[in-house]
């Protein structure tokens, strides 16, 4: 049951965090996928030297991760969206 508000309120967080303000807008796409990679990785070894005994230390970093790059890559899309729209415009 932990696990499951642990995941819950990870999540909302992460939305708030990465939707509200702009922390890892210095971060591309494919650099957010390398540092998910790169921390996710952490995370399984800081489970596995625990004595994988808790979960959340894995569930939680992977969800906050995971809103992390597809807030990057919503952001891009809509970038790449509006530069077509002013080519478009321009183009006229």
């Amino acid at each position: 049951m932990l696990e499951i508000i642990g995941a819950v309120l990870s999540f909302v967080g992460a939305q708030i965090l990465f939707s509200r303000t702009k922390l890892a807008e210095w971060l591309t796409p494919w650099k957010s996928v390398g540092f998910t990679i790169l921390i996710i990785s952490f995370s399984i070894v800081l489970f596995s030297a625990l004595g994988s005994t808790y979960y959340l230390i894995v569930i939680m970093p992977t969800i906050v991760c995971s809103v992390m790059v597809s807030t990057r890559y919503r952001d891009y899309l809509m970038r790449l969206q509006s530069r077509r729209v002013q080519w478009k415009e321009n183009k006229e």
